[in-house]
């Protein structure tokens, strides 16, 4: 049984492999032009939890990183990056940050990672992580997309590594060390 389970996890896996790889590099690229810049991740549920694995990653690699709605997060300001990852592309929270960045005329670059919804049409860069049918015996809900997209940030923090020669030794010195 669990055998069939990883097997569809390895089945999407090559999936991901077709993804349009541009949009992953202007990503990259994004974030090591504004190396000054503060990013802003945001996501819901458990693709919140996604967002915010993303971030501690990001401040690893020295970025001022923040998840939108944690206690110690600033304000955007022009030429900051905002981060926002949703399966469907529709999340009510994430579609009215996303239109508030838009209303209020900021300069802040916005990248969109899910579903090809209105987030994708309001990003700036939209990575779509439109998995298609699958099990859902397996997969229940979002688990899928919340899977591949942690996979795919995980490689964004790999490219991000590589591109500024950072070693785990330098991003280990950046870790929490009070516990």
């Amino acid at each position: 049984m669990l055998e069939d389970y990883i097997g569809e996890v390895i089945l999407h896996l090559e999936r991901l492999k077709g993804l349009k790889w541009n949009n992953v590099k202007m990503l990259v690229d994004e974030i090591t032009s504004s190396p000054h810049s503060k990013i802003f991740t945001y996501g819901v549920g458990r693709s919140g939890y996604v967002a915010q694995a993303f971030t501690m990653r990001l401040a690893h690699l020295g970025f001022k990183a923040y998840f939108v709605g944690e206690p110690n997060c600033p304000s955007a300001e022009d030429g900051d990056i905002l981060i926002v990852i949703s399966g469907s592309g529709k999340t009510y929270s994430v579609v009215n940050m996303v239109k508030r960045v838009r209303r209020e005329g900021w300069k802040v670059k916005v990248i969109s990672i899910g579903g090809a919804g209105e987030i994708g049409r309001l990003s700036d860069i939209h990575i779509d992580l439109n998995i298609g049918e699958y099990n859902r015996e397996y997969f229940p809900m979002g688990t899928l997309f919340e899977e591949l997209a942690f996979i795919l940030l995980d490689g964004v923090i790999y490219l991000l590594r590589k591109r500024m020669n950072i070693s785990e030794e330098e991003m280990r010195r950046r870790h929490c060390n009070l516990l």
